[in-house]
C-alpha cells in the first residue's frame, strides 16, 4: 500500500509526516516548494500542487491512499481542490482522507466551510472511497489569540465552540493512514473534550499565564471595522467576522469520542494544550 500526504511544509501535514515516519513507514511527501519540507529516510518527495497538471498527476501515480490536507484559504479554494482531486482520480488514487470541517454544510456561518461541504461532495461524485475529518476550530487559534494579542475580540456572544488541538487532529491522521482500510466511508467528527464560549477561553488563559486577557463581544459592524486594521480582500474579512457569528449561531457547538475511539484517549483540553505549550511560564494552579 503506497500512502501520499499533502501540505507537509505546513501544520498538519508536517506533523503527520513526522508522526508516520515515527511509525517506520513509507510515504510520498508532495509540496509546492518540497525544498522547504524536512527530509525522512522512508519518504520520496515530489513536487506538486493543487492542480490538474502532469507534475501533479506524475506525483500522486501509484498511490493508494491520500491524505488530502486542504489548500490555504484563497478565492480560487475550491475549483484547486476540484483540479487536485480530478489529478487523483487520474492516477488511480483509490481512497482519499480529507481535513474537512466541522459541520461543513454549503449554508454554513462561517464563509470557509461551505468549500469544505463542496469538496467532500465532490470526492464523493469522482468515486473515491473517503475519510472525512471534520475538526472543529482549533484551540491553538484561541490560545494563540490570547497569547499574542492579549485579548479575544469578536462578535460571538456567549456562545459556544468545542475547539480541537491541532496535535489531535495531526495523531488522528497518522492512525487512520497506518489502517486506512478500517476506516472507509466515514466521516469523523473532532472536537475537543469541553464546549467553551470566549469569555470561558480567555478566563482559563488569563488564570494560568497570570495575565488579564478579555473578552471583547463586538457587534458585527465593530467586528468588519477592527479587522479593517488589517489590509486584505472582502472575503478575508468575511471568513474573519463569521468566524465568531458561526460559535454565536451555536454551529460550532456539540461534543464527539471520535478522537476518544480513534486514539484511544480522551481529546486535549486548553489547560493540557496550555501546558504543553510553555509548562514553565504559567501556573499549574487548577
Amino acid at each position: 500500500m503506497t500512502i501520499a500526504i499533502t501540505g507537509v511544509t505546513g501544520n498538519i501535514g508536517s506533523r503527520v509526516a513526522e508522526l508516520i515516519s515515527q511509525k517506520g513507514l513509507s510515504a510520498r511527501h508532495l509540496a509546492r516548494s518540497p525544498e522547504k519540507a524536512k527530509k525522512y529516510a522512508k519518504a520520496e518527495l515530489f513536487k506538486a500542487s493543487f492542480d490538474y497538471s502532469s507534475q501533479t498527476i506524475a506525483a500522486l501515480k501509484g498511490v493508494d491512499t491520500l491524505f488530502m490536507v486542504s489548500a490555504a484559504e484563497h478565492p480560487k479554494r475550491l475549483q484547486q481542490h476540484f483540479a487536485f482531486i480530478d489529478a487523483a482520480k487520474e492516477a488511480g488514487v483509490k481512497h482519499i482522507i480529507y481535513t474537512s470541517f466541522y459541520n461543513a454544510r454549503e449554508q454554513s456561518v462561517f464563509t470557509l466551510a461551505r468549500d469544505h461541504a463542496k469538496t467532500e461532495n465532490y470526492i464523493k461524485e469522482k468515486g473515491f472511497a473517503y475519510t472525512f475529518l471534520r475538526d472543529n476550530f482549533y484551540l491553538d487559534f484561541f490560545l494563540d489569540l490570547c497569547l499574542e494579542n492579549s485579548e479575544i475580540r469578536g462578535p460571538a456572544g456567549d456562545g459556544k465552540v468545542s475547539a480541537v488541538a491541532r496535535e489531535d487532529v495531526a495523531e488522528v491522521a497518522a492512525v487512520l493512514l497506518t489502517q486506512p482500510e478500517k476506516w472507509l466511508d466515514r466521516v469523523l467528527n473532532l472536537t475537543g473534550p469541553k464546549e467553551l464560549s470566549m469569555s470561558a477561553i480567555a478566563e482559563t488563559v488569563s488564570h494560568k499565564t497570570k495575565q488579564v486577557i478579555p473578552y471583547i463581544d463586538e457587534t458585527v459592524e465593530e467586528a468588519y471595522a477592527s479587522r479593517r486594521a488589517w489590509p486584505a480582500q472582502q472575503w478575508e474579512y468575511d471568513a474573519w467576522v463569521s468566524t465568531y457569528t458561526a460559535i454565536k449561531a451555536g454551529e460550532q457547538a456539540g461534543l464527539t469520542s471520535d478522537i476518544e475511539r480513534v486514539l484511544g484517549r480522551p481529546a486535549k483540553s486548553l489547560e493540557e494544550l496550555l501546558k504543553d505549550r510553555a509548562p514553565k511560564s504559567f501556573s499549574s494552579d487548577n
